[in-house]
């Protein structure tokens, strides 16, 4: 294995370009290599399609309607059995395939969305090889004369010697064949007339379907700016009220504070009050009883001072927890401590035939977090679904069946890490990613930290589409009328169930540096997570979205703070407040003590979360971690 950082690196010249005209995906371009061609570039609205339509809105496009592919010759065009055709510059492609040049349009099916193919560097097309047009018959004013078809006429009844008679008669039929001719003159007239209306009919229909169609996109681009500009009203305005309730929260505590030291004031003053009333009472009584009944009034009253201080000391202690809830500021210093154990976790393997060729390339993010070190070694939890995304997903695993492909021996895999702070980008903007700064295995190398592998998973719960796999076609968006051979496939295939506590998997870090790694963060005990109660503050730690919000060179978290909304510990559940999105899965669901409570999962509703109770992921390293 080589020593030296490698870098993930894209071809950078295009072979072709992809302009969406019409359609969801309207002014957007997608660009592909020539490796990508020699394995196909796979359209439609299928989760495996390379360049993939909304499966919502652009309902005329097939869940695989075209492969695009580079042959010896040039690029061809295949139908992939779509249901309403495929059309290059309008005429009918087929499975075969069919040649396309640069500027070739495609349509999608006759109504569906309107590509346009760029070539860099192509021929142009072949010009069609047609006959010239003969040239039109020009007729002369002066032949439709009387004057000149009656010297016609003589000249040829002096050719051949007719009387006037006979001349008379080829007048005449002369006469009539001229008329004929006129009348199919004017039919012609009236003909290029009706034709040439009938062609500026059309274009002023292509203008209006154009324009309209121009119309169309706008709105929907507007619409959809809107949308997005209102949803950013909406996170700006719940921010609003959070900041408010934070500063709610802080004018309430403080009152407590308050109200706290006015009580204790108070109840010093009455305590001493009631001791001295008391103390002079008992003064009288044993002036007027004897020493007995005198004892006996001191043990009442020192009896009913011990219930009252009882209670002060009740009521102070009550006082004083509600003035310790747990801060923001306190998850800052969390956040400050354990900011540099939590991982951007990144995965990319190759896909398979059943001969063994790579045909195409899924990847995955996710989060990460140290549970464990020692001299040489580090161990990180993370989710099953984020090292193996298609053991989880539905609409993969099916994709996988129907194409009959499956992910490469994991030697072939990328696997990298990197902790907050360390580069991702040589440059804002570069596609490729770094890994220079990172914990990475490579096929042949490693990253510029050392390498990591894959410890181990915790047990796996299968479950198969089988009979039921009509079903799970139709939920993931593909037909039900499929092959045999295909359908088989998909009934054999099937998914491990997100909701249980077997989602886990653990890393294993090389340690070369010494400074490196040295904070784990601390699981809670069983009796620390029977002691969480609703309501109380947690702190999610990730990195939501993943890689498609790291615009910047270096690597960032984004901490996010809610309540516990649910403890469910017969299955190992916690539900939180927490806002959770895709990329947040792996991370550590963090209490006001620092303690890692639960390890987030996914989200169910909005940007509510599920996270696996810690125990689990306690045992599964103390399982692994040797």
């Amino acid at each position: 294995m080589n020593d030296e950082p490698s870098t993930m690196r894209e071809p950078n010249t295009p072979r072709l370009i992809v302009e969406v005209m019409t359609s969801s995906l309207a002014g957007k371009r997608f660009a592909y290599t020539s490796k990508d061609l020699r394995k196909g570039v796979l359209v439609g609205r299928a989760p495996d399609c390379n360049l993939r339509f909304d499966g919502a809105r652009d309902l005329k496009v097939s869940g695989h309607h075209a492969l695009l592919e580079e042959r010896k010759d040039g690029i061809y065009l295949r139908d992939q059995g779509s249901s309403n055709g495929l059309y290059v510059q309008k005429q009918r492609a087929t499975a075969e395939g069919t040649r396309v040049y640069d500027g070739f349009e495609i349509n999608l099916g006759q109504e569906g969305a309107l590509l346009r193919l760029i070539i860099p560097g192509d021929p142009a097309p072949p010009e069609a090889k047609t006959a010239a047009p003969p040239a039109p018959a020009t007729h002369s004013t002066t032949d439709d004369s009387s004057q000149s078809l009656t010297m016609m006429v003589d000249s040829v009844g002096a050719q051949v010697g007719a009387g006037d008679k006979t001349r008379h008669i080829i007048k005449a039929v002369a006469q009539k064949l001229e008329a004929r001719a006129a009348r199919r003159r004017a039919s012609l007239v009236t003909l290029v007339g009706a034709l040439f209306m009938l062609i500026a009919a059309v274009g002023a229909i292509g203008v209006w379907y154009y324009q309209n169609n121009e119309r169309l996109q706008a709105q929907e681009k507007h619409d959809s700016s809107a949308a997005l500009d209102a949803r950013e009203r909406e996170r700006e305005e719940a921010e609003r009220r959070r900041a408010q309730a934070d500063k709610d929260r802080e004018k309430e505590l403080a009152d407590l504070r308050d109200k706290l030291s006015a009580l204790e004031t108070a109840m010093a003053d009455q305590v001493a009050e009631l001791k001295a009333a008391q103390d002079k009472r008992f003064e009288e009584l044993r002036k007027e009883v004897d020493e007995q009944t005198a004892a006996r009034v001191q043990e009442i009253s020192e009896a009913q001072f011990k219930e009252l201080r009882d209670a002060t000391a009740d009521q102070i202690k009550r006082l004083e927890e509600l003035s310790k809830e747990p801060s923001d500021g306190d998850f800052r210093k969390l956040l400050d401590k354990y900011n540099a154990s939590v991982f951007l976790i990144f995965v990319q393997y190759p896909l398979l035939d059943e001969t063994g060729k790579a045909v195409g390339i899924e990847s995955g993010t996710g989060t990460g977090w140290l549970a464990r070190t020692s001299d040489k070694k580090a161990w990180v939890v993370t989710n099953k679904h984020v090292v193996k995304p298609f053991l989880f997903n539905a609409e993969l695993a099916i994709s996988h069946a129907i194409r009959n492909v499956s992910p490469a021996p994991m030697k072939d895999w990328v696997i990298a890490a990197w902790r907050p702070g360390t580069k991702l980008r040589e440059k804002v903007g570069d596609s490729n990613l770094s890994v220079a700064e990172a914990w990475a295995t490579l096929p042949g190398g490693r990253g510029g930290k050392g390498s990591l592998s894959l410890k181990g998973f915790a047990p796996d719960d299968w479950t198969s589409f089988g009979d039921d796999y009509a079903a799970h076609l139709a939920k993931a968006g593909f037909k039900t009328d499929l092959p045999q051979a295909m359908l088989e496939r998909v009934k054999a295939a099937g998914v491990h169930e997100m909701d249980t506590f077997n989602d886990l998997a653990v890393l294993e870090f090389d340690r070369r540096d010494a400074t490196e790694l040295t904070t784990p963060l601390p699981i809670a005990s069983d009796d620390e997570l029977r002691s969480l109660h609703q309501m109380d503050k947690v702190m999610s730690l990730g990195y939501p979205l993943g890689l498609s919000v790291i615009k910047g060179t270096t690597v960032t978290t984004s901490p996010a703070t809610g309540d516990i909304r649910s403890l469910q510990f017969e299955v190992g559940v916690i539900g939180t407040s927490a806002p959770v999105l895709p990329g947040n899965s792996g991370g550590p669901l963090i209490n006001s003590s620092g303690k890692v409570v639960g390890v987030i999962t996914r989200r169910f509703e909005g940007t509510q979360g599920e996270a696996i109770s810690a125990r689990y992921a306690r045992e599964l390293v103390a399982e692994l971690a040797k």
